[in-house]
């Protein structure tokens, strides 16, 4: 048999090697994050996240891999304690933090998180979009119809534009009869502090001329004839 050339082997024996090479934790987990195996990609992201100089990715990756396992809590830890070791993926941090807040009902906390997600990306569309449905939760529908208008100037051609847009539209209308119905309401308030005064205006007219007449009798005493002489009984 002859023998392979020595160029060739070596070839081989590191190509040999670089196939058998030992992923790092952060790899095997993204691997099975992406392969859809949260349960199985958990031990290994836990350990990416204590070494030294760990991607910022894993932090993401474990969060989600927690959501999807529906252990919220353990998710919004996750994004809490990566947050200072984010930098370009800031961002997502809050988003996805803000997504989860969502998940357990805490829609103002969430509403907070995705603010600071625009902070970091002012023209970060979902972040938008995301905030829009908090506020929709938090019945703060001018705040939504806002957030909604800003997602479709960041993403014009946004799959869901015509049914955002026709939410724009309910908002308007009820935004309007909401000013009615506020207007309404001041109206029937003024009305209401006007016949006070005038009535308070009458009771005050009223108990000055009850003064006025009391005033008058008491000048018309002194019109009445004193005697000097001591009045004397008869016997």
């Amino acid at each position: 048999m002859k023998a392979a050339p020595i160029p060739a082997l070596v070839a081989c024996l590191a190509l040999a090697f670089a196939g058998g090479a030992m992923a790092t934790p952060f790899e095997d987990g993204e691997r099975l994050f992406q392969g859809n195996k949260p349960s199985e990609a958990l031990p290994p992201l836990e350990k990416a996240i204590l070494e030294p100089g760990a991607d910022e990715r894993a932090w993401l990756y474990l969060a989600n891999c927690y959501q999807m396992l529906g252990r919220l809590d353990d998710a919004a830890a996750a994004l809490r304690k990566g947050l200072p070791h984010a930098d370009k993926l800031k961002v997502l941090f809050y988003k996805n933090l803000g997504d989860v807040f969502v998940l357990q009902n805490k829609n103002s906390f969430a509403a907070d998180m995705y603010t600071q997600a625009i902070g970091a990306d002012g023209a970060y569309a979902a972040a938008f979009l995301h905030r829009a449905n908090a506020r929709l939760l938090l019945k703060d529908n001018k705040g939504a119809k806002e957030d909604y208008g800003r997602y479709l100037e960041f993403d014009p051609g946004s799959a869901q534009r015509v049914s955002i847009e026709a939410l724009i539209a309910k908002l308007d209308s009820g935004l309007a009869e909401a000013d009615r119905a506020a207007a309404a309401v001041e109206a029937k308030k003024e009305a209401e502090d006007a016949a006070r005064k005038e009535l308070l205006e009458k009771m005050a007219a009223s108990l000055k001329a009850a003064a006025d007449d009391t005033t008058s009798l008491s000048a018309g005493a002194g019109d009445v004839q004193s005697y000097d002489h001591e009045l004397k009984l008869d016997e």
